[in-house]
């Protein structure tokens, strides 16, 4: 029988978790694997059914917390019973909890994806322990939890290369960014507007402040959204009033994020963002959660990969004037500039393409499968 397997998520929200269980589809598909989704809804729906999932949509608002618990593991249980279910894949916490709870009532086993070091640290060690097998999406990560005494396999990120790659879109610049001129250098700041990635996006803007004055042909374009997006948004209006014009868009959430590499010049961003930026061909300025990496270049590839490109590790803090100063930098010599882009998608197409992910994963289920500790 081929693998069943289920990816159980909180939501079908646009995040870096939802894009990495999404973006497995592709080569599991390939590989004749059934996908199926247990999860509440959310804007990346449609994305999860191309990618070959069947969506069971799992969510409970019910009080007292306990009894809301025990319609979710019921509903989790549930689906694996009806779709013959092979595999458990869980990404977060409570949901990961309590489905790992109802698979292992079941007899199946589960895995378990560490995306971070956020997790609270009680649940992730108690997920761990529910598990047959934890992966970490970064060497970092790895360590962390390996310091609270939970080990894992590496399996990064992987990139769908057919998808993301130099001119992969023909559409213009104008249909998605209307209001920015064909001829304006375009630094897009694609992110979550939430925790230390909000503040970095905030440091971006400002530092556009001592930006000399001939750049006033460069805009900055932030996809994204979040809980701090208010902040941004009052930061974009004040900047773009002391300017006297819109020179920083804010273009909210977007379950398709290529036409906004397609449209830049320059990405900044950490994780997922990079591979994919880098994919398209895009130079790109690391910067996450821990702190700044830089401007990605060959020299800087095994660093940026050890830190995760700044979300987990990083070289130093991010400041308004280390970005203006990068920026000035990278922008400052063109050719160099698309130099960079072009070598960055050489190296993600031979680390990361998203079928040897899928492969290295395969392995991993098949490993838990025969009863092997991952």
């Amino acid at each position: 029988m081929s693998s069943r397997v289920l990816m159980v998520l909180d939501s079908m929200g646009t995040g870096g978790t939802e894009t990495y269980a999404q973006s497995l589809g592709k080569p599991f598909v390939e590989k004749g694997v059934r996908l199926h989704y247990a999860g509440a809804d959310g804007p990346f729906h449609q994305e999860f059914i191309r990618a070959g999932y069947q969506v069971h949509l799992v969510a409970s608002d019910l009080q007292p917390l306990t009894e809301r618990k025990k319609v979710l593991k019921q509903a989790y249980q549930k689906v694996m019973e009806q779709e013959q279910i092979s595999i458990v894949h869980v990404h977060q916490t409570p949901s990961g909890i309590l489905a790992a709870n109802a698979a292992n009532e079941l007899g199946i086993p589960v895995v378990f994806t560490m995306h971070g070091t956020y997790y609270p640290h009680e649940e992730a060690i108690e997920l761990a322990q529910l598990c047959d097998a934890i992966i970490s999406v970064s060497k970092p990560v790895q360590r962390y939890w390996l310091a609270k005494g939970i080990t894992s396999t590496v399996i990064s990120n992987g990139v769908d290369l057919e998808r993301f790659h130099p001119e992969a879109s023909d559409r213009a610049r104008g249909t998605f960014l209307p209001n920015v001129p064909e001829d304006a250098t375009v630094v897009t700041y694609v992110s979550r507007l939430a925790w230390q990635k909000a503040s970095v996006c905030n440091m971006v803007l400002r530092s556009t402040k001592t930006w000399p004055a001939e750049w006033n042909k460069v805009h900055i374009v932030v996809v994204g959204t979040g809980a701090q997006v208010h902040h941004v948004k009052e930061l974009a209006r004040n900047l773009n009033k002391l300017r006297g014009e819109v020179y920083i868009h804010l273009v909210g959430e977007q379950t398709d994020v290529l036409p906004y590499y397609e449209s830049s010049d320059l990405v900044i961003g950490t994780g997922r963002v990079a591979l994919e930026a880098m994919a398209c061909g895009k130079p790109v300025l690391a910067i996450g959660n821990h702190g700044y990496v830089g401007l990605v270049t060959p020299k800087l590839y095994e660093l940026a990969w050890d830190y995760y490109f700044g979300d987990h590790d990083s070289i130093e803090k991010p400041s308004p004037h280390l970005i203006s100063k990068a920026l000035q930098e990278a922008l400052g010599n063109r050719e160099k500039l698309k130099q960079i882009g072009m070598m960055g998608r050489a190296w993600v197409s031979s680390v990361f393409p998203i079928q040897q992910k899928g492969e290295e994963m395969l392995a991993l289920y098949e490993r838990v499968r025969k009863g092997e500790r991952g």
